[in-house]
């Protein structure tokens, strides 16, 4: 795969030229589940007893600074993406070459700063004593993948941008297999356990990594990565921060909520616990279109915009939600009555499926309502505001979901607390993201006019 195959994707048709940026992009996320599936599969078969939850636990953990960097890659994005759109490539290339010089500081630091923190975060939150040494040990290897995600993320959502989604989709499968195959033979094969599944998750992000800067480094000439590039000035840096910060916060918000949901979560055990771990497998089919769609149609709108092709945007949103209506939720139903087989699949404990159905009877229902705020979200984003979104995320996600755990919690003590808090943050997010979009659609396309 070519890693010069770039899209303008202001030019030709619009359904044609978005569903051709948009499937690989859902084929990346679709794969990257499955090979989730497989580990959690592989883990929770031949990991010994409590791996399923400590790996979910530690991977919730991770999530907070991962989630930062996607979040933070999507608001770089937009920036990519209109400069691409207006043929501004000088400017394309000092951006990339900042962008990934403090990529790779950052990531030092955090991984530092994370291996530290690793074991006094698990008793934050409250993680059962005999779960906790499986966590530690997984985030005490996986922490070391902290900058190859990163920076595959990052370079990842800079050529999604430009218009190539194939080629992220490509490596994406090959690292995956790389990863499948080295879980079998370290787990499976070595019986080393937890351990195991982290050194291959470890060398499967670092394959990734390696892959994905090479594509950035042989990109067209006129706006290739390089780090003996001149870079931007400070002023346009803090610019950049200001447009990328707002948008991982949006993501951390997400990753903090889990958090803050998962100390009720624990108040239940591990089974309750490993339930949720083997759910979110399940759940993934249909968060990772969702939020795959959403991340198209922010470099989709990006360029477009760049273009002024406002027309083409307003098509674009409308079309994004008839597509992802179509998909999410009959997709939704045959999971949901396909659950009771699926999750078996995982594990045979009946405690641990118990909760992982019950989760799936409570969320899938009203799952499509989280795919229609994806392409809001994506299109808001597209349009230049990172901040609304984060905020929106904050409250809803986090603020909201906790708040209805902690306060309803000891007075109902169940599990399906949980699930209700999830169901109704989808509609309190609906009703803030679409006024806000036509607002800023209707303010952008009257201030052009003038």
């Amino acid at each position: 795969m070519k890693a010069t195959a770039v899209v303008h994707m202001e030019k030709g048709p619009i359904g044609r030229t978005l569903l051709y940026f948009a499937i690989p992009v859902l084929f990346s996320q679709l794969l990257q589940e499955f090979y989730n599936v497989a580990d959690c599969i592989v883990i929770g078969h031949f990991g010994g007893e409590y791996a399923l939850a400590a790996t979910g636990i530690s991977g919730m953990l991770l999530s907070v600074l991962i989630n930062f960097f996607i979040g933070f890659s999507s608001g770089i994005s937009v920036i990519t993406s209109r400069l691409f759109g207006s043929y501004h490539y000088e400017k394309l290339k000092e951006t990339l070459t900042a962008v990934f010089r403090l990529t790779i500081f950052v990531g030092v630091s955090l991984t530092i700063l994370g291996y530290v923190l690793c074991d006094p975060l698990l008793r934050l939150l409250n993680s059962p004593p005999e779960v906790r040494p499986g966590a530690l040990c997984y985030l005490h290897i996986c922490i070391f993948g902290l900058s190859a995600q990163i920076i595959y993320n990052v370079g990842t959502a800079v050529l999604r941008s430009l218009g190539n989604t194939k080629t992220p989709t490509v490596l994406f499968f090959f690292s995956g297999i790389f990863n499948l195959l080295l879980n079998i033979v370290l787990v499976v094969g070595f019986r080393m356990g937890i351990a195991g599944a982290a050194i291959a998750t470890l060398s499967s992000q670092w394959l990734l990594a390696a892959m994905i800067l090479r594509c950035l480094l042989s990109l067209d000439p006129a706006y290739s990565l390089s780090f003996q590039g001149k870079g931007l000035s400070y002023k346009e840096m803090l610019a950049i921060l200001k447009d990328g910060i707002p948008a991982g916060l949006q993501a951390v918000f997400m990753s903090i909520s889990s958090m803050l949901v998962q100390i009720t979560i624990n108040s239940f055990g591990p089974d309750a616990m490993a339930g949720m771990t083997v759910y979110a497998k399940i759940e993934g089919c249909l968060y990772y279109p969702s939020f795959a769609y959403g991340i198209s149609l922010t470099g989709f709108v990006g360029q477009n915009l760049g273009a002024r092709q406002y027309e083409r945007i307003r098509r674009s949103v409308n079309l994004s939600l008839t597509t992802m209506t179509a998909l999410i939720f009959p997709l939704s139903l045959i999971l949901l009555y396909a659950s009771p087989v699926l999750l078996k699949i995982f594990t045979s404990d009946p405690g641990i499926l118990f909760h992982a159905h019950e989760a799936v009877l409570f969320t899938f229902p009203v799952y499509v309502i989280y795919a229609i705020n994806q392409v809001w979200l994506g299109a808001i984003k597209g349009l230049g505001n990172n901040c609304y979104p984060m905020l929106c995320t904050f409250l809803c996600y986090a603020v909201f979901r906790a708040a209805w755990c902690q306060i309803l919690s000891p007075v109902y003590h169940s599990m399906r607390i949980v699930y209700l808090s999830y169901d109704i943050s989808f509609f309190l997010m609906l009703v803030l993201l679409v006024p806000m979009y036509l607002h800023m659609f209707s303010t952008v396309t009257s201030q052009d006019s003038q």
